[in-house]
């Protein structure tokens, strides 16, 4: 974790040098990223023992045509962290997309749905105005043997990160589980 933490610490340096988060307004356009990713790193789980869950993956209403699948130009804001996860055999990229929204109140903001390609990563992000600025993240990931391998041990276990938080602008946000992880940065359109 520490060797994913100082890779991080390097692409994202010279953001963390601006991280002067203008005031929140409401109807201001945000642009929301979101990189999902798996970690191979066994040493990580601490010798936790998991419940097996069943259930399938998050069922949240979500705003029509809302599901984003794109991945993102090279030039966003996380490409450089999906090139140094994508380089490191420890982590595989399980999904990255970028979108822009409002910022509303909870209410009126629908969640986004965050889904990977395969099918394994089901979930949603909300972003919302209520003083300040906040993200509900809930994912839900189906693990499944290793490509190339033949078997991993936690295949058809179901892993959730589920949290809300407050964000500022241009902040890099990390929702950490021992078997996945999620980067999620807000920045203000036209204000970067």
């Amino acid at each position: 974790m520490k060797r994913l933490f100082a890779l991080l610490g390097l692409v994202f340096l010279p953001i963390g040098q601006t991280l002067a988060a203008p005031a929140a307004a409401a109807g201001s356009t945000y642009e929301i990223e979101v990189l999902v990713f798996e970690n191979r790193v066994p040493s990580l789980e601490g010798g936790e023992l998991w419940i097996h869950d069943a259930a399938k993956g998050a069922t949240a209403d979500t705003a029509e045509g809302a599901t984003i699948g794109e991945v993102p130009p090279s030039d966003s804001a996380l490409s450089p962290a999906a090139a140094v996860l994508h380089q490191d055999t420890n982590y595989r990229i399980l999904a990255h997309i970028r979108w822009q929204q409002t910022a509303d109140t909870k209410s009126a903001t629908p969640p986004v749905r965050i889904r990977s390609s395969d099918g394994q990563l089901d979930g949603t992000l909300r972003f919302y105005l209520s003083r300040f600025l906040h993200t509900e993240l809930n994912l839900s990931w189906h693990a499944a043997p290793a490509e190339g391998t033949g078997a991993r041990g936690d295949e058809g276990q179901i892993y959730r990160i589920s949290e809300q938080r407050r964000v500022k602008t241009l902040e890099l946000n990390y929702f950490d589980h021992p078997k996945f992880g999620a980067l999620v940065r807000v920045a203000q359109v036209g204000k970067e």
